[in-house]
């Protein structure tokens, strides 16, 4: 199926639009929540949305029904919508170039184009600072002076809201959290924490941070948080809530509750949205109602300090968060087939890092002594190849030599972590390999990757990778899709042929523990899990710090249902190179 390749951000941006048309047509309140659902859930996914529609999966997707398909379906077919231009056809162009401003909801910035004449998106912003520069937005009804300074501001600043930043890689969401933290521990009156959201689920890209607290005295830990340095504006005060924006525009909700009733809003507040609309649903069967509060049977309202209790409450397992999308995953939970996901203290071995060879900065036996220190069992060290055309065939299998010399020297002197020998082979445009197989044999494994040309077409970047799951010599396909976070979508193959191959060839795909990589995406594990395809968990590390990027890659794989028997480096040594070997 051919059609117009439009970007996630694109379709959601579309989409945004759409709902803020709606809101100001008055469209059927139901049709507008959906949306609103539908947005939300896009707006997380972390795979490519036309992808999906072009091998017919849209219906995988949470929150996605009928008419919601039919309308991206038209999209993708066509370029354009013919419903939703029919709903634009009359409002300002301008209005569209204010969603997003913060404090500037879809009615307000309807109100707004129409008072200053905000027909061109180009112009828009330009000329309302201008209005706000001149006092004439504090005489519109329902706006003031206190209004007219927040959008001065605003647009000075181009601070746009949560939902239109660029979302942060988890690593740098981490770091945030892990500041707040050491604040609030600072805070005697602080019972326990967490952040939740999509944090909590370990999505490869957050919004915003939504933590939830427990203490029994809300005011002392609500003004403590608030005197955190590094927030720049509050935007909400409460007696149980909190909402700030930091200097670096992240935004940042906590939400306070009694010990007793923690559990209830850690869970409510960890989502997702969707998986919380099925799970209300599936309690009102059993005649209870849930909120961050507790559970509620007829006037009583029970609480729960823990999560395990909750679902306990309801009838169901503990249903980790990492797999809480809203797809399956209650269903999965009442017939007691949830996956026992994998774990970091599963892993026996890393097979895709770096040295000062090429791109790393530690050397051999730095890494080794990393890994060992981690417990690991093997550690493949994996360079990018040398080239032959730069440096000659005789200096390529010079290296080779001398590599293998020190590699080996280092395998006799401990017995600690056994060294496995390989390159990062780079698939080139013309679907060879960067080395010939007459190098490729001497090496102990091949890692193969694309990192060139990835906006190819379908069949022709289908083709690189098949090539390469072909090759005698090639163990391991590395970052599969080629994605990079918040900077390149992933591409485009037809992936029940790389499956189907990678199945019956033997072949490893890699889910990449990079932050911005984490590639498999997590759909793709849970498909490749389904196709019978072995996986790998690697860091591709490229110092000895970057070997914790396994965690990462641990949470991509939980998030694709991933268990312990899926993943081939929980395999001991003996029986992982033994796989290996398997051609």
């Amino acid at each position: 199926m051919e059609g117009k390749r439009l970007s996630n951000k694109a379709v959601v941006t579309l989409l945004k639009e759409i709902l803020a048309a709606m809101e100001v047509k008055g469209v059927n309140p139901f049709r507008v929540r959906a949306y609103q659902n539908a947005i939300s859930i896009l707006d997380n996914i972390t795979v490519s949305i036309y992808d999906l529609w072009e091998n017919k999966r849209l219906k995988e997707i949470p929150g996605v029904g009928p008419g919601i398909e039919a309308h991206l379906n038209e999209l993708f077919s066509t370029g354009v919508v013919s419903e939703f231009e029919s709903i634009k056809e009359d409002l300002p162009e301008g209005m569209f170039a204010l969603i997003g401003l913060r404090g500037i909801g879809a009615k307000r910035a309807y109100k707004l184009a129409l008072a200053f004449k905000l027909g061109d998106r180009e112009t828009a912003l330009d000329k309302l600072k201008d209005a706000a520069e001149k006092g004439k937005i504090q005489v519109l009804e329902g706006f003031g002076e206190k209004m007219e300074k927040s959008i001065q501001d605003a647009i000075g600043e181009l601070k746009m809201t949560k939902n239109l930043k660029q979302r942060l890689l988890i690593i740098h969401a981490e770091e945030i959290v892990d500041r707040i933290k050491k604040h609030m521990e600072k805070c005697k009156e602080v019972v326990e924490m967490e952040a939740a959201g999509s944090f909590r689920r370990r999505n490869p890209t957050i919004g915003d941070l939504d933590i939830p607290i427990a203490t029994n005295k809300p005011e002392s830990v609500i003004k403590h948080f608030l005197k955190f340095p590094e927030v720049e504006e509050i935007l909400v005060e409460g007696d149980k809530k909190a909402s700030v924006v930091l200097k670096n525009e992240v935004q940042v909700d906590i939400r306070v509750s009694t010990p007793q009733a923690y559990g209830a809003m850690l869970q409510y507040f960890t989502g997702s949205k969707q998986h919380n609309i099925l799970l209300r649903n599936h309690a009102l069967t059993k005649g209870m109602s849930l909120s961050e509060y507790g559970i509620k049977r007829g006037d009583n309202v029970k609480e729960f300090s823990g999560e395990r209790g909750f679902y306990r409450e309801i009838g169901l397992p503990y249903i980790p968060p990492e797999i809480r999308h809203g797809n399956f995953e209650i269903e999965a939970a009442l017939k007691n087939k949830l996956p026992e996901l994998i774990d970091l203290k599963d892993i026996k071995g890393d097979l895709h890092v770096h040295t000062n060879f090429s791109d790393g900065l530690n050397t051999i036996e730095e890494m080794v002594e990393a890994a060992k220190n981690l417990g690991y069992e093997y550690l493949g060290i994996t360079d990018h190849s040398p080239s032959i055309q730069s440096r000659g065939l005789g200096t390529v299998l010079k290296t080779i030599r001398d590599t293998r010399k020190k590699i080996d020297e280092i395998n006799t002197s401990q017995k600690d972590v056994k060294v496995l020998y390989g390159y990062e082979v780079n698939i080139s445009v013309d679907e060879s390999l960067a080395l010939p197989e007459d190098i490729l044999k001497n090496l102990d494994f091949v890692i193969a990757g694309i990192h060139t040309s990835l906006n190819q077409d379908k069949k022709t970047v289908t083709k690189r990778l098949l090539s390469a799951i072909e090759n005698p010599y090639v163990n391991i396909i590395a970052h599969p899709s080629g994605r990079m976070l918040n900077e390149r979508d992933p591409s485009d193959p037809d992936w029940n042929k790389i499956f189907d191959a990678a199945r019956d060839r033997g072949v490893i795909l890699e889910i990449n523990g990079q932050p911005n990589r984490l590639d498999l995406p997590d759909d793709l594990i849970k498909s490749a899990i389904s196709w019978g395809v072995k996986l790998v968990i690697n860091s591709d590390a490229h110092s000895i710090d970057q070997l914790d990027y396994m965690k990462y890659g641990i949470d991509n794989a939980r998030r694709g249902w991933a268990e312990k028997k899926d993943i081939l480096n929980t395999l001991p040594y003996e029986k992982f190179v033994k796989h290996l070997s398997i051609r």
